[in-house]
C-alpha cells in the first residue's frame, strides 16, 4: 500500500470519527499537497501535523483586562437582564437590584431608550418626591426566528424581544428526512417567518436552530442524530447562512429549550437549574453560575446512559446501552401496543396513548409511569452530579393531560434517591414556553446579544450584542 494511499484511508477514517476536530486538519494538509504540487524541483514532500505539536484541546484563553468599552456593554445588558426578570423597573430599583451608581444607571437608560430598547410605562407614585418611572423592553424592538428540526416535524416561529409568538409555521415530515429535503423546507418556512418578523418588529437579530444531538455547536455541524440516516456530517449552520443571509446560531434543542426557559421564565428561572427534555430522546440542558453550560463541543447534557447505569443495561463490551425509555415518545407506542392497547398507526399514536391515559385507561398509566420511572433514573443522576434545586421538565412527550404523571415520578425520584435529600429539596416546575424548542431557539439569538458576560476584550463566546 502506497504512503498516499495509507494516509488517506488514516485521514477518512479519522475524520468519520472526530469529524469536528479533524476537519482543519485535513485542510491543512490539503493545502500542504497542493503546494507540493505545484513546487518546482523533486523536494521530498514534508507536513507535520500541527494539532499534534500544540495538543489536542484548543488552548484556555488567557485572562486579560477589560477595558472601558466592555464594561460598558456588560453594564447595559445588566440593566436589560434586571428589567427582563422583573418586567419593569424604575430607575432607582434598577440601582438597587445591579449595584450601578444612579448616574450609570441614568446615563444607560438614557441610552438604551434612544436605542428604542427600553419604553416608559405610566408614572407611578413612591409617596413623597419625585414619580418613580418604571421602565420595560420594548417587544417590537427585535425580533428572532426559531427552528426545530425534530424526526417528526420541523416547526418554525418568530418570537420578539418579550417571548410573544408573531408566527408559528410547521411541516409533518412522513416519508423524507435527508438533508437536502429538511434544508429546503427550513429555509422556506424561516423565510416566511422572517417576513412577518420584519412587519411586527424594527430589527430582525437572527435565526436559532435546534437540533438533535451529537453536533459539533462550534462550527454548527450536526454528526449523524438518532432516526435522522444520511445526517452523518452535515454543515447546517454554514448552509442556513448562505439561504438566509442572516446570523444563525445552532444549539442541541435540550440546551436550546433551557435558554428559552430562563430568556421567558423571569425572576423564578434566574438561579441555576436543569432542563429536562422529553421527545422523541431524552436530554437535558443546564444554566450554572449565571450562563448556558454547552460543554467543550456543544453536547453536554446526554443521559441516556445515566438511566443505563442506574437501570443496569450494559453493553457486550461491558459499558452502558442505550435505554428505549430515553426515546419517550416511540417507548410509550411500543410499550401500549405490548400492553394491548389498539394504538392507531403514524402520527398521532402517541397522542392517542397520552389520551387514554387521562381518560383512566390502567394499561396506558402504567405504561407511562414506566417510562417516566426510568427517565427519572437519570434525572436523579443529574441531580447528584450538579446540585441543583431546580429541576424543568418540559418537551414533546409533555403534553399537558401527561404532565402531572411525568411531574410527579421524576419529583418522587429526585428527592428520594439523591445522596445529598437530607440538605436539599429539589423543586419540579413545568415548562413555561409552549413549542420549547424552537422557542429555545429563538430565545438563544436573543440570549447570545442581550445576556451580561464579562469576557476578554469585551466579546462574548457567541459574538458581541448588536445593540452593545
Amino acid at each position: 500500500m502506497s504512503w498516499s494511499a495509507t494516509a488517506c484511508t488514516v485521514a477518512l477514517a479519522e475524520l468519520a470519527q472526530f469529524p469536528g476536530r479533524f476537519r482543519p486538519v485535513l485542510h491543512a494538509l490539503t493545502e500542504a499537497a497542493r503546494a507540493y504540487a505545484d513546487a518546482p524541483g523533486d523536494a521530498a514532500f514534508s507536513w507535520q501535523r500541527s494539532e499534534t505539536r500544540a495538543g489536542r484541546t484548543s488552548p484556555r484563553p488567557v485572562p486579560r483586562a477589560f477595558n472601558q468599552l466592555a464594561l460598558g456593554s456588560y453594564n447595559e445588558k445588566l440593566v436589560i437582564e434586571s428589567i427582563r426578570e422583573a418586567g419593569a423597573l424604575s430607575r432607582v430599583e434598577i440601582a438597587e437590584q445591579t449595584g450601578l451608581t444612579p448616574q450609570a444607571v441614568s446615563r444607560i437608560t438614557r441610552n438604551l431608550l434612544t436605542a428604542g430598547l427600553l419604553a416608559e410605562d405610566g408614572r407611578q407614585s413612591a409617596g413623597a418626591g419625585k414619580p418613580r418611572v418604571p421602565l420595560r423592553l420594548r417587544p417590537d424592538a427585535a425580533s428572532a426566528i426559531g427552528v426545530h428540526l425534530d424526526p417528526e416535524m420541523i416547526s418554525v416561529v418568530a418570537v420578539d424581544l418579550c417571548g410573544g409568538i408573531l408566527d408559528r409555521r410547521q411541516m409533518h415530515l412522513f416519508e423524507r428526512r435527508d438533508p437536502g429535503w429538511c434544508l429546503e423546507h427550513m429555509t422556506r418556512l424561516a423565510l416566511e417567518s422572517a417576513a412577518v418578523a420584519r412587519q411586527a418588529s424594527e430589527a430582525l437579530l437572527g435565526v436559532g436552530v435546534a437540533v438533535p444531538g451529537p453536533v459539533d455547536a462550534r462550527a454548527g455541524i450536526v454528526l449523524d442524530p438518532p432516526l435522522f440516516d444520511g445526517w452523518e456530517q452535515v454543515e447546517l449552520k454554514a448552509e442556513l447562512i448562505e439561504r438566509l443571509g442572516t446570523a444563525v446560531i445552532v444549539e442541541k434543542d435540550a440546551t436550546a429549550a433551557a435558554i428559552g426557559e430562563r430568556w421567558l421564565g423571569a425572576a423564578d428561572r434566574a438561579g441555576d437549574f436543569v432542563y429536562l427534555y422529553l421527545g422523541a430522546g431524552a436530554g437535558s440542558g443546564a444554566f450554572l453560575n449565571g450562563d448556558v453550560y454547552r460543554g467543550t463541543t456543544g453536547n453536554a447534557g446526554e443521559m441516556g446512559e445515566l438511566c443505563a447505569i442506574r437501570t443496569g443495561l450494559l453493553t457486550d463490551e461491558g459499558g452502558p446501552r442505550m435505554v428505549a425509555e430515553c426515546a419517550p415518545i416511540s417507548a410509550v407506542v411500543d410499550q401500549a401496543r405490548e400492553a394491548g392497547l389498539v394504538v392507531p398507526q403514524g402520527d398521532g399514536a402517541y397522542d392517542w396513548v397520552c389520551e387514554a391515559a387521562a381518560r383512566g385507561d390502567d394499561r396506558a398509566v402504567t405504561v407511562l409511569e414506566n417510562v417516566a420511572r426510568t427517565v427519572a433514573l437519570g434525572a436523579v443522576g443529574i441531580i447528584d452530579l450538579l446540585d441543583v434545586e431546580l429541576l424543568v421538565v418540559g418537551g414533546p412527550a409533555v403534553l399537558p393531560s401527561v404532565a402531572d404523571l411525568y411531574l410527579g415520578q421524576i419529583s418522587a425520584a429526585v428527592n428520594r434517591f439523591p445522596v445529598a435529600r437530607r440538605v436539599r429539596d429539589v423543586h419540579v416546575a413545568q415548562s413555561r414556553p409552549n413549542q420549547a424548542a424552537e422557542v429555545g431557539a429563538a430565545s438563544s439569538v436573543f440570549h447570545s446579544a442581550f445576556t451580561p458576560r464579562l469576557s476578554p476584550r469585551g466579546r462574548s463566546a457567541r459574538g458581541a450584542s448588536p445593540h452593545a
